[in-house]
């Protein structure tokens, strides 16, 4: 699982398909670099095993969903930022998560950067709409997403890892061009409200002319 799915945090509680798997990168995909923001080796920051295992099952589930438009996850670049460079950034709010992916980003210029902080205060997410591939632009040049406690959705683990997987890719499918939408049963929510698009666990639709999109982006990997 490590070397062929990139989950290096463990196990995940879920059944995993090696041919889908193979099948689905060797097509048009896209690879992410994911960063732990204050995390610190043997889980010393502020991330811990709950929360690593949650991101893993979160890009898994994006996986599935994006399969319905023929777009692989291929590769996973997995990073972190120190707790003592990540000083205000445990919890961040709009502005803060611009901030973030000014400051940091990763060095494979072939992948999309992933931030993962402890809360973000004013939404579950946040990324551009159609985001650069030049990570050293002014303005957001990734997706910067909360890691939700274990008290999300009351216990339920099924539903919190859901949950999960619908917001990552909900925010990475928006920096690959994809505005807000009006239908809860759609990936990309329903009609935003003060600036935040509502998601829901039923919104895990993505359209062919969606997928198209999305194809568009630089981010985009061509089949290997």
């Amino acid at each position: 699982k490590k070397d062929v799915f990139g989950y290096v945090y463990g196990q995940i509680n879920r059944t995993l398909s090696l041919r889908d798997h193979l099948l689905r990168i060797t097509g048009t995909s896209i690879n992410l670099t994911v960063f732990l923001v204050g995390h610190e080796p043997n889980y010393g920051g502020w991330f811990n095993a709950f929360d690593t295992r949650q991101i893993q099952t979160a890009i898994d589930i994006m996986r599935e969903l994006y399969a319905q438009v023929g777009i692989g996850v291929r590769r996973l670049y997995w990073r972190y930022i120190p707790t003592a460079e990540a000083t205000g950034y445990w919890a961040v709010d709009g502005g803060e998560a611009t901030d973030l992916t000014e400051e940091f980003s990763g060095p494979n210029e072939d992948s999309l950067d992933v931030f993962y902080v402890n809360l973000v205060t004013d939404a579950g997410g946040w990324s551009t709409v159609d985001g650069s591939c030049d990570k050293n632009s002014r303005g957001r040049t990734g997706a910067v997403i909360e890691v939700k406690p274990s008290t999300f959705f009351s216990g339920n683990e099924a539903n919190r890892n859901l949950w999960a997987g619908i917001l990552l890719a909900h925010e990475v499918a928006h920096y690959l061009g994809l505005p807000g939408g009006n239908d809860p049963t759609n990936l990309m929510g329903d009609t935003a409200v003060g600036g935040v698009d509502q998601i829901f666990l039923t919104s895990i639709n993505i359209s062919t002319d969606q997928g198209d999109i999305m194809r568009d982006h630089c981010f985009i990997q061509p089949p290997c």
